[in-house]
């Protein structure tokens, strides 16, 4: 902090360097201190300046509580402004200081009836917001738009919520109607379109109305780093980041939880490390959720042992920070240090959920240990009551699977108190491929078939069993079956990051800039093997 302050002038100079809320309340000590706090021109100053610059309406209302049998006009009138200008949720409050002014204050000028009136409009703008989310709630989608329609003067409220509604049916054709006849857009608005078409995985009309903002916030930014990331355009997310910043927006821990997902589908572990040095270069806060990201993070780029790490380093751990080390430790085959964490769990006298039981199982799996895994699969139902999902019994199902054990697989299913997904006959299907069990394989095959008919890649271990045992006239009935059903074999693709750029190779593919060297390289390559 600078000089103590002892006068005005040297004060408000004081107050144009305050850069954090925590050095406004040293100034706003010292100014009690020195008896400034009596003049209403420092007092107004002090609240203009906590509510633009620091965005801080609950230490603004501290300092006006303090002054306010001795507030004049000006005083009043910056409260109710603030209240009236930041938030419109905060209407009310504009509202009681002005009733207050009116019962105990100085009379109001011009500016603060100009100030109250604008808290009513919004007041009643909220009023008609609220009904309009309701309706969107109930999925009264016509009701919303003919209670839209009776409004005479839309504010940016309405227009957001019914532009919000749309969205959340996924309308977003029509939420793009409303927003293109905004007569003045704000932050709100084009955030909720870019959220609703990212969200619709229609990334390019998003980025395109991203790139048009004049002005991005944060939720913003996040908004179509998300919308890459959700379908599956992982390095375009990370390429935004990067462009994020070079500008003046700074991440937060929703950027950060993206991005960090992001990586774990890329695998990049390079990218990994430099994603957890930033968080530490810009001493980002490691709560509960950026801790679990980074562990996540860590295991899926392949390196578990960072991953614990960051787990062990952890001042404190919650449930699922131990769930994420669990699955991290069980997608490496590392079955007995899984174990040895759920242990942990019982000794530090946490409760474990269904994820928990989710990944214990997964190491069981990995590990091999049939009778292990029937008894936390029992432990789980019996001790904790947690209802088994469909994805536990999928887990089980493996199990027995890749042990050969494929009939009491097959009774398990039938033992199943929630319907079979996918996965558990996915997972009883694979079974059959690997111990050619053309019998139970089929009797999946015709279920998953069912469930996923464009699936190719149940074709292909149906079609895989029956070459396995030299049925090649059924491998040729399950290809025209393909064929009849219009489903593809899915492209192989795979991807390498080579001095922080990324290669993406597809089965078949001619694109890449550098084939014909690659393609060469190969050739020479397969002669030395020979």
């Amino acid at each position: 902090m600078p000089s103590l302050p002892i006068s005005i002038n040297s004060t408000l100079k004081c107050l144009e360097r305050c850069r954090s809320l925590s050095q406004l309340k040293q100034l706003h000590a010292q100014i009690l201190l020195h008896g400034l706090h009596q003049e209403n021109y420092v007092a107004v100053k002090l609240i203009s300046f906590c509510t633009k610059k620091l965005g801080s309406l609950d230490y603004s209302r501290v300092i006006f509580s303090t002054l306010k049998d001795s507030a004049n006009v000006f005083l009043y009138t910056t409260m109710i402004t603030s209240y009236s200008n930041h938030q419109s949720h905060l209407s009310k409050e504009a509202i009681l200081i002005y009733e207050m002014m009116h019962r105990d204050g100085p009379h109001p000028n011009n500016f603060t009836l100009s100030s109250v009136l604008k808290a009513c409009s919004f007041m009643k703008a909220m009023y008609e917001a609220s009904l309009l989310d309701m309706y969107a709630k109930f999925g009264w989608i016509l009701e919303a738009r003919l209670l839209f329609d009776s409004v005479r003067e839309r504010n940016a409220v309405v227009y957001n919520t019914m532009i919000a509604c749309y969205a959340k049916v996924g309308d977003i054709e029509t939420a793009r109607q409303v927003f293109d006849k905004m007569p003045e857009k704000d932050s709100i608005s084009w955030n909720i379109v870019i959220s609703g078409y990212a969200s619709n995985g229609n990334t390019s009309i998003a980025r395109e109305l991203f790139d048009e903002m004049l002005e991005r916030n944060i939720n913003s930014w996040n908004a179509m780093i998300a919308g890459y990331s959700r379908i599956g355009e992982w390095r375009e997310a990370v390429d935004l980041f990067k462009s994020m910043l070079l500008g003046t927006v700074k991440p937060n821990h929703a950027t950060m939880a993206v991005l960090m997902s992001a990586c774990g589908h890329l695998g990049s572990l390079k990218l990994a490390r430099q994603i957890h040095g930033f968080l530490q270069k810009n001493r980002t806060e490691m709560n509960f959720h950026v801790y679990n990201s980074l562990i996540d993070m860590y295991a899926k780029c392949g390196n578990v042992d960072e991953a614990y790490q960051v787990f062990d380093g952890m001042p404190m751990k919650d449930v699922v920070s131990y769930n994420v080390m669990i699955s991290g430790l069980a997608n490496h085959g590392r079955g007995q240090d899984a174990l040895n964490l759920f242990a942990k769990i019982i000794g530090k006298g946490l409760r474990p959920d269904t994820f928990t039981f989710l990944g214990i199982l997964s190491a069981c799996n990995h590990a091999g240990l049939v009778d292990v895994g029937r008894d936390y699969f029992d432990c789980m139902v019996k001790v904790y009551a947690i209802k088994p999902s469909a994805d536990h019994f999928a887990c089980m199902v493996d199990l027995y699977g890749r042990a050969g054990l494929i009939e009491d697989a097959l009774e398990f299913v039938k033992t199943m108190s929630v319907e079979p997904h996918a996965g558990v006959w996915g997972a009883l299907l694979n079974a059959c491929r690997s111990f050619c069990n053309i019998i139970v394989g089929e009797l999946a095959a015709k279920e998953i078939l069912t469930i996923e008919p464009g699936n190719p890649g149940n074709y292909v271990l149906l079609s895989n069993i029956y070459a396995k045992n030299d049925l090649w006239d059924a491998v040729q009935n399950v290809r025209q079956l393909m064929r009849g059903k219009g489903v593809g074999k899915t492209m192989g693709c795979s991807w390498i990051e080579v001095e922080s750029e990324f290669h993406e190779f597809l089965m078949g593919g001619a694109s890449h800039p550098k084939l014909e060297d690659i393609s060469t390289l190969l050739r020479h390559l397969s002669l030395q093997l020979l």
